[in-house]
């Protein structure tokens, strides 16, 4: 009997194992979390043009002289922030249309705005499909014009704003690697939380997306060149109060770069150039405003202000220790229609140009960094101006000194 028992129960067990042996498997899903935890002091000599308790910088303020013949603006000012504190998460899963699938989220409490400063924001939200020469990626990410290998390696946050571009938008990117070390793409982006000075639903109001080609050719961690060309459309206004009529007027704006990065055993060296029409959504000097000739009352014209940029990094390891620089250069080169200022529609279309030298030191400890950044940037803003909005002649410079201390705790 037991013997009988035994061999019914060893049956039952064998055939339950070899039924769930034919079970499908679950697709397996893996969550990687990653992140940092940030603290900094800022101290600056100069009030100046910054979002977020002053955590992201732009350029001094044009200087505010009283009636005492002193600058108001010159004044020291001192900030500790951890609003960069990140958090991450890569997700891998299942093949699908025969490519390997994966997603991100990440999140900071940089906010969208700087009256929701310390609030929680979406940094990166994307899928991404990925076969053997191509990739597909849908979701909120990096404007294509910011390449991954080409970031300069600032201790501030803004990884060198305004001369290099920041910011991150909705889109669809497909990109092909057609032969061994050469990568193109194609983007069609609408504008998020970064958009262009002027009316906040300008680029929705055209109809059209922000669109970017790249070309690059890299070779695998050691160097990458390319060069990108973009085209974007605004759509300012909808409306004509004066005569109480609607208005479909639209405007386009170009926008071209060039970079490169080499790998020299313990050297990087970044550079990009940025040439373009109204690049404010990339927080870069700049805008658009009216054509002189068309009544400010009427269905006018509009008129883009060229803006070129250019910058530099170079950093250095030596064991624990790193050095590195920064520099930058941007000016504003007017217009190529007579130009009339529109309230709001840019950013400091006052300006000539700005400057900035930036050297950093930073030691790092297994998880732990620790970091000193000088960073010297200069303004001089235009005093009179052609009818193009060409700068005739200057004011006097203005200048900030930051230093940057911050601690950086990774996982």
């Amino acid at each position: 009997m037991k013997k009988l028992l035994f061999i019914t129960a060893f049956s039952v067990l064998t055939a339950f194992i070899s039924v769930a042996q034919e079970q499908p498997q679950k697709p397996k899903i893996e969550v990687k979390p990653y992140g940092y935890v940030a603290w900094e002091t800022i101290f600056d000599t100069y009030k100046s043009v910054d979002t977020r308790d002053g955590e992201l910088y732009f350029y001094p303020l044009k200087a505010n002289i009283d009636a005492n013949g002193t600058d108001v603006n010159r004044k020291h000012q001192l900030q500790m922030l951890s609003l960069t504190t990140r958090l991450g998460l890569k997700i891998s899963g299942p093949d699908v249309l025969g490519a390997k699938t994966s997603g991100m989220v990440e999140t900071d409490f940089f906010a969208t705005a700087n009256e929701y400063t310390r609030l929680l924001r979406i940094r990166h939200a994307i899928v991404t499909l990925k076969w053997q020469q191509s990739e597909l990626i849908m979701g909120h990410y990096w404007h294509p014009i910011i390449v991954n290998e080409v970031i300069p390696a600032t201790i501030a946050f803004g990884a060198g704003v305004p001369f290099h571009s920041l910011n991150r938008s909705p889109q669809i990117r497909f990109t092909y690697y057609p032969i061994e070390n050469v990568r193109v793409s194609a983007t069609a982006l609408t504008q998020g939380y970064h958009k262009s000075m002027g009316p906040a639903d300008a680029q929705r109001n055209s109809g059209l997306p922000e669109v970017l080609t790249q070309a690059a050719f890299v070779k695998h961690n050691s160097f990458i060149a390319g060069i990108s060309a973009g085209y974007k459309w605004l759509t300012p206004r909808l409306y004509i109060a004066s005569s109480n009529t609607g208005t479909h007027k639209t405007i386009g704006q170009y926008l071209f770069s060039a970079f490169a990065a080499a790998n020299l055993a313990k050297t990087n060296i970044k550079l990009e150039t940025v040439y373009g029409e109204n690049p404010t959504h990339l927080l870069m000097i700049g805008g658009y405003g009216r054509v002189t000739e068309t009544s400010a009352d009427t269905d006018y014209d509009y008129a883009n202000l060229l803006t070129h940029s250019t910058w530099f990094d170079v950093d250095h390891k030596m064991g624990k220790w790193a050095i590195g620089f920064f520099g930058g250069y941007s000016k504003l080169n007017g217009s190529s229609n007579n130009y009339s200022t529109i309230a709001n529609y840019n950013r400091n279309d006052d300006m000539n140009y700005i400057y900035r030298i930036s050297p950093r030191v930073s030691y790092k400890e297994k998880n732990l960094m620790l970091g000193i950044e000088y960073m010297l940037t200069t303004a001089v803003y235009g005093k009179t101006f052609d009818a193009q909005h060409k700068v005739t002649s200057s004011l006097d410079p203005v200048s900030n000194h930051r230093i940057t201390l911050c601690a950086k705790y990774t996982f």
